[in-house]
């Protein structure tokens, strides 16, 4: 109930807000709707932005502004608020950044406030970092827009600022730049609780507690998460609530609670499925994949590794993609299949040297120089240790610097270069001096943990009780709703049973004409579907799809009525000869389904016969089963499944041309699966026929045969025996 009054609110928003843009409830409401529906709010933006705009200047912005019947400052937010959604992450359009740029330069011309010029400088910088993760000059633009903005107080700017440092933050952090990042979020904080909004205040704690787990300061990290949820909403802020899900989950993962953990990140993967938010329901599946190769349970890591993979490949994200090819190569790299392990491995160096994202790139060189160091491929290990030092040098990544002169090392030596292996260790030697350990304090930090643990659990019971009690009034309030609903549907029933004879038969004849063929209104495929669901006792053994080749145009060459006259005769006649179902799939094809098997040469000279006697000027083709096609009789194929075969088939039997009647048929062996007949069918089914799981007969030259290649896999190697993934 809560939910659907969100919802209602965010939904009812743009058409009450007439005043939104100068009233500062109304921003923070739509930056909570960014951040909660984004989809919804860029809807309600289409509405008053049908087309996107196109001025080249001022005058032609107020005429602009004047057409659509919108004050200029609404106009102006409104085109600011579209350019801003047009590059969060939700937003998968392929020409988003396109959009987005020639709506940012379009704002340049209008923007004449401090807000307005340090709202573009945003949007650049937010631009630079998401199409070319060029995070150096989008922080550039963004300290320029927090100058202009640092004296403006009012709450539309300060909710400005919130997002400017929030940004900022999470490049920096990005980056590993964590102290400047720390003053930013920090700064964030103090935002939010002037701006006196739980919603932003319990969103700075998340920002604040996924900082301190990346510094693997895990009490500090669960202390904000802590106060990220007494402020949270609950099903108000669903999306935010994931979130804190989600993070919780690793932290539990890192603190080896596997049970809370994998509670946590199983309930983030449902909200965000519930959301429609792919982005983040692959990072949960990354997330319990994690789990499960924290415990050593590779298999199963992998097994969610790859359903991650499907979503970022889906979504076409690919810094998500390249870090999950990461995290496949780690996987497969520790069930000992290195090949597999160095595949993903360097697909992920491609993408993150294609998107210049050295911060990740940096791990994935070290990744791989193990890698080959174990598989003894000497060369790769030095070049990728290579590799990573130099961006580990470049970024000041100690730790990673390290590793990568020790590999370095271990590279010279195996490979007999004993000066170079000097010089290495000499360096490492150096290097070591430097960076001093630090004290843990690992007492400490396991009795803060365990503190803040029993603090979220009290405010998430907290949370839970006050659920609760809402959810009582408002069941209160339902049930009176509830009476007046029944008294009203009482009155609407006894109307809609007055209709309901009318309705049955109107319901009836339209369940028959969905069975017919259009144009000769004769028994079509849905017909032949539900016959065969209803055959268990008298089942078909033989089915048969023809094609009259030189026919199948006829519709077009002489007219659908002339045509389907035709067809009705050849159709009719051909039941009346072979006492078979016949079923009209579309003009000039035809399938038969008969109730005793029959021999494939036998059954296409009978419909030689026929059709010779009914405007058989054409050449016949037919792809031919028998039924059943699997060994076991347990095993039940759909009525989809055989068509989907037939048609292959058929396929099959057109390509080996036109100079006589040819027909194609496929028997399984008995040890043949029912995966066979799963999607993609035409790609299955010929892998099958290299392999020899399926025997192909025919009437022609079998090598002559063609088979048909859906595009999603036109260009995989058929006789590879297994498929990159």
């Amino acid at each position: 109930m809560r939910t659907f009054i969100t919802l209602l609110t965010i939904i009812l928003l743009p058409f009450f807000s007439n005043q939104a843009h100068s009233a500062a409830r109304d921003e923070q409401l739509t930056e909570m709707q960014i951040r909660e529906a984004a989809k919804t709010l860029e809807r309600s933006l289409s509405k008053t932005l049908p087309s996107l705009p196109n001025f080249g200047s001022v005058a032609e912005f107020n005429r602009f502004a004047e057409n659509q019947r919108l004050s200029q400052a609404e106009l102006k937010r409104d085109i600011q608020l579209l350019a801003r959604l047009k590059m969060e992450l939700y937003n998968k359009d392929k020409d988003r950044y396109i959009i987005a740029k020639r709506l940012i330069e379009q704002l340049e011309l209008i923007s004449n406030s401090a807000f307005d010029k340090s709202y573009v400088l945003m949007l650049k910088g937010r631009h630079a970092g998401r199409s070319q993760q060029d995070y150096t000059s989008a922080i550039s633009l963004y300290q320029q827009a927090v100058t202009l903005m640092e004296m403006s107080t009012d709450e539309t700017s300060l909710i400005l600022r919130y997002t400017l440092q929030e940004h900022l933050g999470m490049m920096h952090m990005i980056l590993r730049e964590e102290t400047t990042a720390l003053l930013h979020l920090k700064e964030l904080s103090r935002l939010s609780k002037q701006l006196q909004n739980d919603y932003l205040i319990a969103h700075a704690e998340s920002v604040l507690g996924k900082y301190f787990y990346k510094q693997n300061q895990l009490g500090k990290s669960l202390s904000h998460y802590t106060e990220a949820t007494k402020y949270s909403q609950g099903d108000k802020s669903s999306s935010q609530s994931a979130h804190i899900e989600l993070q919780l989950a690793r932290i539990y993962r890192d603190l080896e609670s596997w049970e809370e953990a994998l509670s946590a990140a199983n309930n983030a993967a449902e909200t965000f499925s519930q959301l429609g938010n792919e982005n983040y329901v692959s990072s949960s599946m990354t997330v319990i994949a994690m789990i499960y190769a924290n415990q050593g349970q590779w298999y199963k890591a992998i097994d969610y590794h790859l359903n991650a993979q499907h979503i970022e490949s889906k979504l076409g994200n690919y810094i998500g993609l390249g870090l999950n090819l990461h995290n496949l190569g780690e996987a497969y790299y520790k069930i000992g299949d290195t090949h597999s392990a160095l595949e993903n491995l360097k697909r992920a160096n491609e993408i993150f040297t294609s998107r210049k994202s050295n911060h990740y790139l940096v791990y994935n060189d070290l990744l791989i120089s193990e890698v080959a160091a174990n598989d003894a491929n000497w060369e790769m290990s030095l070049d990728y240790a290579s590799k990573a030092a130099d961006i580990a040098e470049s970024k000041q990544l100690n730790a990673e610097l390290k590793e990568a002169i020790s590999r370095q090392t271990d590279a010279f030596e195996a490979l007999g270069l004993y000066e170079e292996a000097f010089n290495s260790a000499k360096k490492l030697n150096s290097l070591n001096k430097l960076i001093q350990p630090q004290s843990t304090g690992f007492d400490e930090q396991k009795s803060i943990i365990a503190e803040q643990k029993l603090e979220l659990s009290l405010s998430q019971a907290q949370n839970e009780l006050q659920t609760k009690i809402e959810q009582f009034n408002n069941a209160r309030l339902v049930t009176i709703f509830c009476v007046f609903a029944l008294c009203l549907t009482l009155l609407i029933l006894l109307k809609l049973w007055r209709h309901k004879n009318k309705l049955s038969i109107e319901t009836k004849m339209l369940q028959q004409t969905q069975l017919l063929e259009p144009f000769t209104r004769l028994h079509g495929y849905l017909a032949f579907k539900q016959d065969y669901a209803n055959s268990s006792n008298n089942p078909m053994k033989t089915m048969a799809l023809i094609s009259l080749s030189d026919q199948l145009n006829a519709d077009i060459s002489q007219g659908y009525e002339c045509n389907s006259e035709m067809n009705k005769q050849q159709i009719l006649a051909i039941k009346n000869s072979l006492n078979c179902h016949t079923y009209v799939i579309r003009p000039g094809l035809f399938l038969l389904g008969f109730n005793e098997s029959i021999e494939p040469n036998h059954l296409l000279t009978l419909l030689r016969n026929i059709i010779s006697n009914h405007h058989g000027k054409t050449s016949l083709h037919m792809g031919i089963l028998h039924l059943p096609l699997l060994a076991d009789p347990a095993i039940k194929l759909t009525a989809a499944q055989h068509y989907g075969s037939l048609q292959m088939m058929l396929h099959a039997a057109r390509t080996l041309g036109n100079d006589k009647d040819y027909f194609v048929t496929m028997k399984m062996l008995n040890f043949a699966s029912a995966g066979i007949f799963n999607n993609p069918l035409y790609l299955n089914i010929e892998k099958s026929i290299v392999r020899g799981i399926i025997k192909v007969d025919t009437n022609g030259n079998k090598e002559k045969i063609i088979w048909p290649r859906w595009k999603s896999h036109q260009d995989i190697d058929i006789n590879e025996d297994k498929l990159a993934i």
